[in-house]
C-alpha cells in the first residue's frame, strides 16, 4: 500500500494546508494537523488529497474538474485520492451535501497555489514579468507569444518544492473555465461500470477469512443461554470469540460462517410492551422529552385571533430504510501491533478513531481506507462492521471481512427517524400566512436531525416552531436531508390545504408569501418549465408542487400523477434547483434525478414494519423500494448563477418531492395525503 511518504518522494511540489470544517464553522480551530492537499510530480501531473468519500454522488470528478480547471491541466493528468486516512486531511465525514461547499473551493485554491508558484518559476526561467505570463494544457506562455512556452514538467525538473496553500490566492472567474460549468462524463464511470472499481465487498488479502455475528431477533434482546457446539462442527469453522454478549464465528468461507452463525443455540430475553408500527404515532407523542424552541416571534395567539381562516392539521412519516445498493462490509488485518482496515463507511477517520478508543490502540497503529461505496444515504456512519471484523482478525491471527447480508443491513443499519408533526396556522382571505404554530416530535438522540428544515421559509409574522426528541424501539440514525425530507413534506402538505380552503392556486399563494429571492425565482422557473398555469384544469391527471431549501440551495418541484385506489403512478416531474456555481451540471442532474426516485419510493410505498421490536420486512420482496419501471419522466432546471458559491446537490431534491407527489395525489382523487407511504392510504 502507497504511504504519504512514497507520494513526496516523487513530488516536485508539494501543497499544504489544514484540513477543512464543515460550513459556517470556519471559526473553530482546524480538525486536524496541516496535511498534504495536492502534490505534483515531476512529469507535470497533479493528485489531489481528500478526506472525503465517493459513494456515488460524484465529487471525484467534481474535484478533478475543479482542480484541472485551476491547474490548467488536461483532465487525465489529475488524479483524486479520497478516503484514506493514512493520506489524506482529517475529515469529520462525507455528510450533508457539504463536500463540493467546503473542499471543492479548498483544492481550487491549492491548485491555484500551485499554478502560482509555475508562473513563478517560468518567469524566473525567461526573465520576465509574471503578469505576462498565462497557463493552458500543462504549459506556461508568454501571453501574445503563444509559441514562447514551457510545460510544467519542465519547469518541475530539480525542484522539491513545499508551498503552504494561500488561502487569499485568486481562483479563476466562471467565464476562464473550461471544464467546471458545463457536462461532464465521471471520471470513474468506465471503472464502475465494466467491474474494475473496487468496493469493500470486492477486497480480498492474501489468507482472508470470513467472519459473521450473531444477531439478537430483535433490539434490545440479550442471549440468557448460549450453545456454541454446533457451530463447532461446521467444515471449514477455524476460531469462535466471545466477549459478554459479543459471539463471533471465523471460518475458511463465508457460507460455512453463515451456516456455523446458524448453528448456534440461544435462549435470547427480549423486550416487552414495545409498540408497532400502527400504533407508532400515538407513542412519539407519549414518549417526548424536552420541547426546544427554534424560533418564536410576534404572537401567535394574536396573529390567530386576528386572522380570517385558523386551520390545524397532524402529519407523520414513519420509519424508512436507507437501501444502500452495497449492504455495509469491513476487512480488518493486523501486522503486529497495527490494525489496516478497509470500510465501506462514510467517515473513515470517525472509525479510526472509535477503533483506537475501542481496541485502546493508538490513532497512528491504524489506518482506515474507505474503498468505493455502493451508496450510504446516511448509513454507513458507524464502527460497528470494522470493530467486528478487527476483533475477528485478532483472534483469528489472519485477516478476517465481515460483511452484512440483505437482512442483516435492513435490521442492524440505522432507519430514518419517524417523525409526527402538528401545525396550526392563520391565514386571511387573501392567503396572507399571519400565523404559524409547528410542533414536530422526531425520533433519536441527536435533535439536529429533526430540527434541518423545521423552519418554514414563508413570511409569516408571527411564529413559533418547537421541535422535541422521542424514543423509538429501532436503531434510528441519519437518512439523506436529515429531518428536512420529513418536516418539508408535512408543511408543504399544509400549504396546499391553505390554497384548498381559499380555491386559491397553490403556486400563486407560495409566492405571495415568500421573500427570498432565490426560492421565489427557482419557484417561478420550475412552475414555467412544468406549463403548470395551462395545466392547472386538466382532470386527466393530478399536479402538485412543493418547494424546499436544504445545503444552502433552493428547490422547487412539480409532479404530475395518475391515481386509482391503490395504484399511483408518477408520471413527470419538474424539478428546479438554485445551487449556486455549477461545477458539473450533469453530475447536478444525477444528483436531483437520484433524491427525486429515492423521495418518491418513501412517498408511495416504503415503510419499515416492525413489532415488539422485530422488523417484519427485512427484505427487498417485502420491502418495495422504487424500481426503474416506476421512473418517471425527470427534467431539471438550474437556476443558479456563477457569481454565488456553489451550495449542495446531494440532498435538496429529496426534501420536497414527497408533498409535491402527496399534492398531486390529492389534486387526483380529492383523497388529502397527510401520512406516508401513500398508497397504503387510498384503500
Amino acid at each position: 500500500m502507497t504511504t504519504i511518504s512514497e507520494l513526496h518522494e516523487d513530488a516536485a511540489l508539494v501543497v499544504t494546508g489544514p484540513p477543512q470544517w464543515a460550513g459556517g464553522l470556519e471559526l473553530r480551530e482546524p480538525p486536524g494537523p496541516e496535511a498534504t492537499l495536492l502534490v505534483m510530480d515531476r512529469q507535470g501531473g497533479a493528485t489531489a488529497f481528500s478526506g472525503k468519500v465517493e459513494y456515488g454522488q460524484g465529487i471525484r470528478s467534481g474535484f478533478s474538474l475543479a482542480v484541472a480547471d485551476e491547474l490548467d491541466l488536461p483532465l487525465d493528468s489529475v488524479r483524486i485520492i479520497l478516503g484514506d486516512t493514512a493520506l489524506v486531511p482529517y475529515d469529520r465525514g462525507t455528510v450533508g451535501s457539504l463536500s463540493t461547499m467546503t473542499l471543492g473551493m479548498q483544492l481550487r485554491r491549492a491548485a491555484a497555489t500551485a499554478r502560482g508558484a509555475l508562473i513563478t518559476l517560468a518567469a524566473e526561467h525567461w526573465s520576465v514579468e509574471e503578469a505576462s505570463l498565462a497557463t493552458s494544457e500543462g504549459q506556461v506562455f508568454v501571453s501574445g507569444e503563444p509559441s514562447r512556452r514551457v510545460s510544467y514538467a519542465e519547469l518541475l525538473q530539480g525542484k522539491d518544492l513545499r508551498l503552504p496553500i494561500l488561502e487569499d490566492t485568486a481562483t479563476k472567474r466562471a467565464e476562464d473555465f473550461v471544464f467546471m460549468g458545463k457536462d461532464a462524463t465521471r471520471t470513474d464511470a468506465l471503472a464502475r461500470v465494466t467491474g474494475q472499481a473496487k468496493y469493500s465487498h470486492d477486497i480480498v488479502v492474501d489468507g482472508m477469512l470470513h467472519g459473521k455475528i450473531l444477531r439478537a431477533p430483535s433490539y434490545g434482546a440479550t442471549p440468557q443461554q448460549i450453545d456454541t457446539a454446533g457451530a463447532e462442527r461446521i467444515p471449514g469453522f477455524v476460531i469462535l470469540v466471545r466477549d459478554g454478549d459479543f459471539v463471533g464465528v471465523v471460518c475458511e468461507r463465508e457460507d460455512a460462517a453463515e451456516q456455523a452463525v446458524d448453528a448456534i443455540r440461544v435462549r435470547w430475553q427480549e423486550e416487552q410492551n414495545l409498540p408497532s408500527d400502527s400504533d407508532f404515532p400515538a407513542a412519539l407523542k407519549e414518549k417526548a422529552k424536552e420541547m426546544i424552541v427554534l424560533r418564536e416571534e410576534g404572537s401567535p395567539a394574536d396573529g390567530f385571533a386576528q386572522a380570517d381562516h385558523v386551520l390545524e392539521g397532524s402529519y407523520f412519516v414513519p420509519h424508512v430504510a436507507n437501501v444502500p445498493m452495497e449492504t455495509s462490509a469491513a476487512v480488518a488485518s493486523w501486522d503486529g501491533g497495527n490494525l489496516t482496515v478497509w470500510s465501506g463507511d462514510r467517515a473513515p477517520f470517525g472509525v479510526r478513531d472509535e477503533l483506537a478508543q475501542a481496541l485502546d490502540m493508538s490513532q497512528d497503529q491504524i489506518r482506515v481506507i474507505a474503498p468505493e461505496v455502493g451508496g450510504s444515504f446516511g448509513t454507513k456512519g458507524t464502527v460497528e462492521v470494522a470493530k467486528e471484523a478487527a476483533v475477528l482478525a485478532k483472534a483469528a491471527g489472519r485477516p478476517v471481512r465481515v460483511a452484512h447480508s440483505r437482512e442483516e443491513e435492513f435490521i442492524w443499519a440505522t432507519v430514518r427517524p419517524a417523525a409526527l408533526f402538528e401545525i396550526r396556522s392563520g391565514f386571511n382571505a387573501d392567503g396572507q400566512i399571519v400565523a404559524w404554530e409547528y410542533t414536530a416530535y422526531h425520533t433519536g438522540d441527536r435533535p439536529q436531525r429533526g430540527q434541518r428544515g423545521a423552519d418554514t421559509p414563508y413570511n409569516t409574522p408571527n411564529v413559533r416552531i418547537a421541535v422535541a426528541d422521542s424514543a423509538s424501539p429501532l436503531r434510528t440514525g441519519s437518512y439523506r436531508s436529515l429531518g428536512c425530507a420529513a418536516n418539508h413534506f408535512a408543511r408543504e402538505i399544509h400549504i396546499d390545504e391553505i390554497a384548498a380552503t381559499l380555491n386559491m392556486d397553490p403556486v400563486e399563494l407560495r409566492l405571495m408569501n415568500l421573500t427570498h429571492p432565490r426560492l421565489s425565482r427557482v419557484l417561478r422557473q420550475t412552475a414555467d418549465r412544468f406549463d403548470w398555469e395551462s395545466r392547472r384544469n386538466d382532470t386527466s391527471v393530478g399536479i402538485g408542487v412543493a418547494i424546499g431549501y436544504d445545503a444552502g440551495s433552493f428547490v422547487a418541484e412539480c409532479a404530475e400523477v395518475t391515481a386509482r385506489r391503490r395504484n399511483v403512478r408518477v408520471q413527470r416531474v419538474v424539478a428546479g434547483i438554485d445551487c449556486g456555481m455549477v461545477v458539473n451540471p450533469e453530475g447536478v442532474r444525477n444528483q436531483m434525478e437520484g433524491s427525486i426516485i429515492m423521495g418518491m419510493g418513501t412517498a408511495l410505498r416504503e415503510v419499515v414494519e416492525f413489532d415488539s421490536g422485530r422488523l417484519l420486512n427485512p427484505a427487498l420482496s417485502r420491502y418495495r423500494v422504487p424500481r426503474i419501471n416506476d421512473t418517471p419522466e425527470i427534467e431539471i432546471v438550474m437556476s443558479g448563477d456563477s457569481t454565488t458559491p456553489s451550495t449542495g446537490a446531494g440532498e435538496p431534491g429529496i426534501v420536497p418531492i414527497a408533498a409535491a407527489i402527496g399534492n398531486a395525489v390529492y389534486a387526483a382523487t380529492k383523497t388529502r395525503i397527510r401520512d406516508l407511504p401513500i398508497v397504503p392510504r387510498l384503500g
